[in-house]
């Protein structure tokens, strides 16, 4: 139960600090105490945070950097989670983060672009830690159904958002990156598989499906790894969900034109692709015997 009168006087002290952003310093400080602010509000208000979230996203995004933005994702990952189902959301919140994607997503290539020494730690750490929150962010809006964000990109820009999941599923040495990749790729294909932006076809068996093999025959992809392994479940969901989508037209690409190319024998390609006609959890098991034996 809230206590009455206390919604309004925490909305009005969030617009004072709203309004001490607004001057021409940056006060790292004070950004990181309204994000603070802001989660707290989210965990205990309603819909009435909702018209700030904008205003507030505008002022801690200004002049933005990686550090800005890396501090700022898990702030739009909570509201999406708390109030996707809600219409303010989709009036107040969805036109802003449609119109921030981009300029949120070129601040992190331009971070992840950043050469550094690879016997530097904590640099590496640092990259791991803003790859993870980038996905953690394309997985927050794919999985709670704001696909529109992605959708309303400029096609070329939307390419590539989707082929950098591709390259994080492919050719991160993190599992659990690379989980999150794939779980972006099997949410979109969900969506998209047979209707969807154009070239989005196209894209699954020129990317999607590729990465579903490319990544476990990697050899960084450690199979006795526990995180390692849901990695691989997931992939194979991805792949399952593009049968679901697509059909024997699927069946038919990796019969005769993608498994011939992994030097495989024609029985081992068409067993692969009877368990890939069975359930989701069949084909999952399958998949785990498949990999161990195409890399012994």
């Amino acid at each position: 139960m809230r206590l009455v009168g206390c919604v309004q006087l925490y909305l009005e002290a969030l617009q004072i600090f709203l309004n001490t952003l607004q001057g021409p310093r940056q006060y790292p400080l004070l950004q990181s105490g309204v994000i603070q602010l802001l989660h707290r509000l989210v965990v205990c208000l309603e819909e009435e945070v909702l018209p700030y979230i904008p205003a507030a996203s505008e002022a801690l995004l200004r002049s933005a950097d990686v550090r800005k933005v890396q501090e700022y994702l898990p702030l739009i990952n909570q509201v999406v989670a708390k109030y996707k189902l809600s219409w303010l959301f989709q009036k107040e919140v969805i036109p802003f983060v449609t119109r921030a994607f981009m300029p949120i997503v070129e601040t992190i290539f331009a971070g992840l672009r950043q050469p550094i020494d690879d016997d530097d730690e904590v640099a590496r750490r640092d990259r791991q830690t803003l790859q993870r929150c980038y996905y953690l962010f394309l997985a927050s809006l794919v999985s709670n159904n704001v696909l529109e964000v992605l959708a309303q990109q400029q096609p070329q820009h939307l390419h590539a958002v989707l082929l950098s999941v591709v390259q994080g599923a492919v050719e991160l040495p993190d599992p659990v990156a690379q989980r999150s990749c794939f779980t972006i790729l099997r949410r979109v294909t969900e969506a998209w598989g047979r209707e969807g932006p154009a070239d989005f076809a196209a894209f699954l068996y020129e990317h999607v499906v590729p990465a579903c093999f490319r990544a476990p025959l990697s050899s960084t992809f450690d199979l006795s790894d526990a995180q390692t392994m849901q990695a691989l479940h997931e992939s194979a969901l991805c792949l399952r969900t593009v049968y679901e989508q697509r059909g024997e037209e699927l069946v038919s690409y990796l019969q005769s034109r993608y498994m011939p190319t992994l030097d495989l024998e024609p029985d081992v390609i068409q067993r692969f692709c009877q368990a890939l006609r069975s359930d989701s959890k069949i084909f999952r098991n399958y998949t785990k015997m498949f990999f161990r034996q195409a890399r012994s």
